[in-house]
């Protein structure tokens, strides 16, 4: 599926963010590769606007500082010129925008950075529109930091998990949750997911969660949305076989 560009022009990008900026947006940057990724949060702290009086207004006469809103459970090597894509949630859908690094300086909780308007924001493609239910499927299992989570249903874009109510102090609507691994029949990704949003189980033991999925790899989100259309499509002749 191909991803769309949502926002470019000077104008725009520079309005835009500071819409970003004034909703307090998280924004999550990843950090390795598609095997081994880890997840960071940050927060937009400034947009700092600089005009040059000898030219019209230009995208590098803008500047993001990015800080991470929380120290990572990980070590996060980064330098100036580094090339990273940026991820973040607005109006229920995800996007991004990749950048090049300019400053890299310290703050409270490790490494913030800064960087120039980027060219273009864009938006990827809605692929939570078809909802594979997964409890009597073996095929489908997950798990979050390790410890296996029991999956309500499942699309090509998030997915509804049952988590102990003991967890709920760890749960926000619109934050991140790392460190999970999706298996599907002979597929297997790792990812990271925004909680969209939760409520109590019937039986008052669990929380039943939904999560928008993050930092696939583009051709695991294709094989993750093409196996849910196949499966759903093979599960709807199955109904309609014996009714």
């Amino acid at each position: 599926m191909k991803d769309e560009i949502s926002i470019s022009g000077f104008k725009d990008l520079y309005q835009f963010f500071m819409i970003l900026k004034a909703r307090k947006c998280s924004f999550y940057v990843s950090f390795g590769d598609g095997a081994d990724q880890n997840l960071a949060d940050y927060r937009l702290r400034e947009v700092a606007y600089k005009p040059s009086k000898l030219k019209s207004p230009s995208n590098n006469d803008v500047t993001l500082v990015l800080e991470p809103l929380s120290e990572p459970d990980f070590k996060a090597i980064i330098e100036t010129e580094d090339n990273l894509r940026v991820e973040f949630f607005h109006e229920g859908r995800v996007h991004f925008f990749d950048i090049s690094l300019g400053v890299v300086s310290s703050c409270e909780f490790g490494l913030g950075f800064s960087t120039k308007l980027p060219d273009q924001v864009s938006v990827k493609e809605r692929r939570d529109i078809v909802h594979l239910p997964a409890a009597r499927d073996a095929t489908i299992s997950m798990s979050i930091g390790g410890q296996p989570v029991d999956v309500v249903d499942l699309s090509g874009g998030g997915a509804s998990v049952l988590i102990p109510h003991a967890n709920l102090h760890d749960i926000e609507i619109g934050k991140a949750i790392k460190h999970i691994v999706i298996k599907v029949d002979s597929f297997e990704g790792k990812a990271s997911a925004e909680v969209r949003n939760m409520r109590f189980h019937a039986s008052g033991l669990k929380l039943v969660v939904g999560l928008r999925f993050i930092f696939f790899g583009s051709n695991d989100e294709d094989d993750l949305l093409h196996l849910v259309k196949k499966k759903s499509a093979s599960l709807s002749r199955k109904e309609a076989i014996s009714s």
